[in-house]
């Protein structure tokens, strides 16, 4: 057993479990002191508290008895059960939660749109590492009126390593995002995509990588309605490119999930009714467009898997043609 005391500074969508045949609810929150985090499972009464609003983000509670699992002891996974022997309590108390723990510049590249309520947000970080923060929800990108996340920002993140099944290179167990620090300038945005544009799709993803940024040239970009074979979709309406890379290859079909990207589209189209895409291919042309790509997993189910997986454009970066 195990007491925790910290601030709540997330709190994960609910969720039903079954335990010996019966059904558990489950919330797991993520609580923190100065030095480090506990991603915390409220269990049944103790979830009620949450869903009841007892609980909310920003609450500095002190938890004893929780109990560490036996796998979360033998990985290092910093994990705790919070149950039917657990007390908790809420304090007064001015907690400067993850003061002193490591942080993370991130240059943010991809913010997709919701797939049953997660949202693939990757980008760059200070050393030129790509990183890709998984279990970020859409009541993370948001705070307070405040964006965590946005194309083109640098975003004060907390992560882990991440422990979860399928591991991709560029995962990290997101912890905590404190907002969005800072827009780059015009000229800033450039040079950076300049700066860390690779070549061809291949050079992405035959070097062991799952994220990349390319610079193609747009063939053809179209909309596609959502059929009935397309089980577990969150939309009805996707965006797919046709595009050329440098090294002449061409790709065809690859869906877009970049969120600002489908905002951009449909405005055109409430505007340009009979002439959006056409319109947006010529825009897309004129200016230098940049793609940030990625790969899910491999038993995604998709049936067009290229480099043992299913290939995406989750950015979409657009900066005037330099005259």
């Amino acid at each position: 057993m195990v007491n925790i005391t910290g601030k709540v500074l997330r709190i994960l969508p609910f969720r039903e479990l079954k335990v010996a045949n019966e059904n558990k609810k489950v919330i797991d929150l993520i609580i923190a002191d100065e030095f480090d985090y506990k991603r915390v499972s409220f269990w049944d009464e103790k979830a009620e508290l949450v869903i009841r609003g007892e609980i909310k983000a920003g609450d500095v509670l002190r938890i004893e008895n929780a109990r560490v699992p036996e796998e979360s002891k033998k990985s290092g996974e910093k994990r705790a059960n919070a149950g039917k022997y657990t007390r908790i309590t809420k304090i007064s108390s001015n907690i400067a939660a993850l003061r002193h723990a490591n942080f993370l510049n991130l240059t943010v590249l991809a913010v997709a749109r919701p797939e049953k309520e997660q949202v693939c947000i990757a980008g760059i970080g200070e050393n030129g590492e790509w990183i890709r923060p998984q279990g970020v929800y859409e009541n993370d990108i948001v705070t307070a009126g405040m964006p965590n996340f946005k194309n083109l920002c640098i975003s004060k993140i907390y992560v882990d390593a991440w422990r979860g099944r399928r591991p991709r290179k560029e995962d990290r167990f997101f912890i905590y995002s404190e907002g969005v620090k800072r827009e780059l300038n015009e000229e800033e945005k450039r040079e950076f995509l300049e700066r860390n544009v690779d070549a061809p799709v291949d050079s992405v993803f035959k070097s062991g990588r799952s994220l990349g940024l390319i610079k193609p040239r747009i063939l053809q970009v179209y909309e596609e309605k959502a059929t009935k074979k397309k089980e577990g979709k969150s939309h009805e309406q996707y965006i797919r490119f046709n595009f050329k890379d440098s090294s002449g290859r061409i790709y065809r079909r690859w869906s877009c999930r970049c969120s600002a990207f489908y905002k951009t589209w449909n405005d055109l189209k409430s505007k340009h009714r009979w002439t959006y895409g056409l319109r947006m291919l010529k825009y897309l042309r004129k200016n230098d467009t940049y793609l940030a790509i990625g790969l899910t997993y491999t038993d995604y189910g998709g049936d067009r898997l290229e480099y043992g997986a299913y290939p995406l454009i989750v950015g979409v970066h657009v900066v005037p043609t330099r005259a």
